[in-house]
């Protein structure tokens, strides 16, 4: 690169960045307001913006009444304090479109000259990804009900609805959480209100039993209908170390022997 002309180097420069996945933009905080001095091809792209409208313009106008104030006062003070800066925030293309922006700022000086160079990337479909992933963690949290306190060495959780694979799970993690911090020794799930399913419901019964005990405490089986009392004796191999019971109160007597 050294050894092409100046202008030549510029160019191709330029082309690398035009080139880019990334949008890249450069500001000059010595001028009024830190106004845009360049924005790559790329940046036109994301924001529908060309280059000839923005220079000289603060970005702020990629913002709109719902970007978090929190992340802008992040950027600002960063821009203060001439130090790095990553966010995630909320912007807005040329034509009203929203998208959700990962902007890195990088403080660069070149020639005692501080520009700050900024790359944006459009991260919309990780983040509404992240948002289902949290909304499904909420509804199973919802659909799952806390685990009372029957007596000092007894607590009891009553499941309702479909148990799926993730619920399992968060259902596995308070449970050792609640035995842990209680050293409850005794364990009831009540399955009434679930939407029985063969084979796949048992194992996982049976896991959660296989952790209880290695933890010190047993499980009892409770709200066990005719239909799931008929499958599960079709499953002895697998499933005779399960204690069920009919109704809540039977496993508290049966435990208290």
């Amino acid at each position: 690169m050294k050894t092409l002309s100046y202008p030549t180097q510029i160019s191709l420069f330029e082309a690398m960045l035009d080139g880019s996945r990334v949008a890249t933009s450069v500001t000059d905080p010595a001028l009024p307001d830190n106004p845009l001095i360049y924005t790559n091809q790329t940046f036109e792209s994301l924001t529908g913006y060309p280059q000839e409208e923005v220079l000289g313009q603060n970005c702020r106008f990629l913002q709109g009444i719902d970007t978090d104030q929190l992340m802008l006062q992040k950027i600002r003070k960063a821009v203060e304090t001439e130090e790095s800066v990553t966010v995630t925030l909320k912007n807005y293309r040329k034509d009203g479109s929203s998208f959700w922006n990962r902007l890195n700022i990088e403080p660069v000086t070149v020639d005692g000259h501080l520009y700050f160079i900024g790359t944006q990337t459009d991260v919309s479909v990780e983040y509404f990804q992240r948002q289902v992933l949290a909304e499904k963690d909420e509804e199973i949290s919802r659909l799952l009900l806390p685990i009372l306190s029957i007596s000092e060495n007894m607590g009891a959780v009553t499941l309702v609805g479909e148990m799926t694979v993730e619920r399992f799970e968060v259902l596995t993690t308070k449970l050792s959480e609640y035995v842990q911090k209680n050293r409850t020794q005794h364990i009831i799930i009540d399955i009434s209100g679930v939407f029985w399913q063969l084979n796949h419901f048992s194992l996982r019964l049976l896991m959660i039993q296989d952790v209880l005990r290695l933890m010190g405490s047993k499980l009892y089986i409770t709200g066990i209908s005719p239909k799931a009392a008929i499958e599960i004796s079709e499953l002895r191999e697998t499933t005779k170390s399960l204690l069920t019971f009919a109704t809540v109160q039977s496993a508290i007597e049966f435990s208290q022997r």
